[in-house]
């Protein structure tokens, strides 16, 4: 529409929309920074499906307070939509699918599966069977992974839109009037490394997980990275874990000094022979107890120390609460990672748990944390 004039553009008009929620979002937005770098004369955006509901779905609009998002500013005359939603069945994708409808005639979706709910109401849409494009829908194949904390999923997503990506490049170098109507500064050597590594990732995850892509065991020589990445999650375990086992330790402890009588320092000195109904009154038995009252107060340390010691670790690393800290200058890794570290120790308990924060470390890590 572009090339043969019959869509005017100008700088608020928007020719590819990107919608998606939560992670899938955070997916699409890096999916649109690339495809706005190379093609900067095409007006390409990422907006979450919330604030488009909230600009477009309702009698009463809600404004995106803190983003230049207004119905003025998204101009849309019959844009191409892609909706990222891996479940299929988030609420807020799904109503865009049929929100976007009065825009657009060319609506697709990122789905996990081919039969997910916005899958369906796509083709409901387009039931023309000279419609070459009636299935719109790019499946990741993974499956629907509805009480998963969002790691295979959102590699997948990823993984999909990326050759998304290369298809629509390929698509415009390949002919001299689109590459002038959306400025294209990408070039097919660009394309040829970007395939290249997206090619060679496929073998740097099968060393990272130790399994082939076939579901096979890599060779022991291959195994260096996963076993590297597994004695460094065991040391970090440690880590996370001393507090709660010094607790046990603590109880334990506790327990048997209590219902012995005898706590260490004083069950010390009486197997030394050194009894009170041989020195009555004497003024080290108070001296002995104040002892074991200091043991009883420091135990939870004294238990890490003993802890470390047996675990060859640093005696002298703070005895504090535990924080990842995720920085990434892409922020859809620092946000996903920070997303899924989170909601796998959601449900721990503190004394177990930890903080995770992330940030862009060239721009606001420093700033925020």
């Amino acid at each position: 529409a572009l090339v043969d004039g019959t869509i005017d553009s100008h700088k608020n008009s928007v020719d590819i929309l990107v919608i998606g929620c939560e992670v899938s979002l955070w997916a699409a937005e890096q999916f649109v920074s690339d495809l706005q770098k190379c093609f900067p004369k095409l007006g390409v955006k990422a907006v979450s499906s919330n604030k488009l509901l909230g600009l477009f779905g309702q009698e009463l609009v809600m404004p995106s307070i803190g983003f230049p998002f207004t119905q003025k500013t998204l101009d849309m005359k019959d844009p191409i939509v892609i909706i990222v939603s891996h479940s299929g069945g988030t609420f807020a994708p799904l109503a865009c699918s049929n929100l976007m409808q009065s825009f657009s005639s060319s609506i697709f979706a990122v789905t996990s599966e081919w039969d997910t709910q916005v899958g369906k109401q796509l083709r409901s849409m387009y039931g023309d069977k000279n419609d070459l494009l009636t299935s719109r829908i790019f499946s990741t194949e993974v499956g629907v992974r509805p009480a998963e904390p969002c790691s295979v999923s959102v590699v997948a997503t990823h993984q999909l839109l990326t050759n998304i990506f290369e298809h629509i490049c390929m698509q415009i170098i390949s002919n001299p009037h689109f590459r002038s109507i959306t400025g294209s500064i990408i070039t097919e050597r660009d394309l040829q490394t970007l395939e290249r590594c997206n090619v060679e990732n496929i073998k740097s995850l099968e060393r990272i997980v130790g399994v082939d892509r076939k579901g096979n065991e890599v060779h022991q020589l291959l195994k260096q990275t996963e076993e590297e990445l597994r004695a460094a999650g065991d040391i970090w375990s440690e880590h996370i874990l001393e507090n709660a086992k010094a607790y046990i330790m603590s109880f334990v402890y506790i327990v048997v000094t209590v219902v012995a009588g005898f706590p260490l320092i004083s069950g010390i000195a009486y197997a030394a022979g050194l009894r009170g109904d041989k020195y009555p009154g004497d003024q080290i038995f108070y001296l002995l107890r104040f002892l074991d009252a200091l043991v009883y107060f420091w135990l939870p340390q004294i238990n890490i120390f003993i802890l470390r010691l047996f675990q060859g670790r640093n005696l002298r690393h703070r005895m504090v609460g535990r924080t990842v800290v995720i920085g990434d200058p892409c922020p859809w890794v620092a946000q996903s990672a920070e997303a899924f570290l989170s909601k796998i120790f959601a449900c721990s308990y503190s004394i177990a748990g930890l903080n995770v924060l992330s940030g862009n470390p060239a721009d606001h890590l420093v700033h925020r944390h």
